[in-house]
């Protein structure tokens, strides 16, 4: 590596140790890159809440689905769907298997139970039916249909959870848009034009080897802090 990229190396670094605190503790997601119903919900449950309480929707889910018997490390939207239909609509998902949070602070905003019911619906439309199809479109161009069906789904605008969603079905960092990118921008105080896809790759993964860490970990760390921040509106 160059010096310069040795520098920018050194102040990625540094901003991590310092925003995302002890490396033992940075947020973990589960990992279930083959199911985009599980996906889905922790992308859209995730912003504004603590892990935990996503854990346990996530649990909840793969309860009722297990007793039906399904394989819920597979599921995809029409799955996801099914569940609406037999449970009998957005409310009583939301009493089952998820809360009663709604998408936002406005008043009469949608459940995000509801969000994730739009997500599946407006996904599959698109011919997104399982990760595997997700990470097809990631190959070309129809990513950037599938980014604007998902933020149009209520309170998904920002690209914050579309960021996420991409990152849970195994889109790699370099090609997220959005959080990551900006990020790292703002750490190397540059223009986001300046930091494409190689940089963000060569930066993660050089600063991933120098400290130890899985590089696969960055990316989701920076979203949490992120996330965090935008919420106590530091950002």
């Amino acid at each position: 590596m160059s010096a310069g990229v040795d520098v920018r190396v050194d102040a990625l670094g540094g901003a991590l140790h310092s925003d995302l605190g002890d490396h033992a503790l940075w947020f973990r997601p589960r990992r279930y890159p083959d199911s985009l119903a599980l996906s889905i919900i922790d992308a859209i449950f995730s912003t504004g809440a603590r892990y935990a309480t996503v854990e346990n929707i996530l649990d909840r889910y793969i309860a009722y689905r297990d007793g039906q018997g399904g394989d819920v490390a597979v599921d995809g939207a029409p799955e996801l769907l099914a569940t609406f239909a037999e449970v009998g609509s957005p409310g009583a998902w939301a009493q089952d298997i998820g809360n009663r949070r709604p998408t936002s602070t406005t008043p009469g905003a949608p459940l995000k139970a509801e969000a994730v019911k739009e997500a599946a619906t407006r996904l599959l439309a698109a011919g997104i039916s399982t990760a595997e199809d997700f990470r097809s479109a990631a190959d070309s161009d129809a990513l950037q249909v599938v980014r604007s069906v998902w933020r149009e789904v209520p309170g998904q605008r920002s690209g914050f959870t579309w960021a996420y969603l991409q990152l849970l079905v195994g889109i790699p960092a370099l090609r997220v848009d959005g959080v990551v990118a900006t990020y790292i921008a703002r750490v190397l105080d540059v223009s986001e034009d300046d930091v494409d896809g190689d940089l963000v790759s060569g930066l993660i993964v050089e600063v991933a080897r120098r400290n130890e860490w899985d590089e696969r970990e960055i990316p989701m760390a920076i979203w949490r802090a992120e996330q965090r921040a935008r919420s106590s509106g530091s950002r």
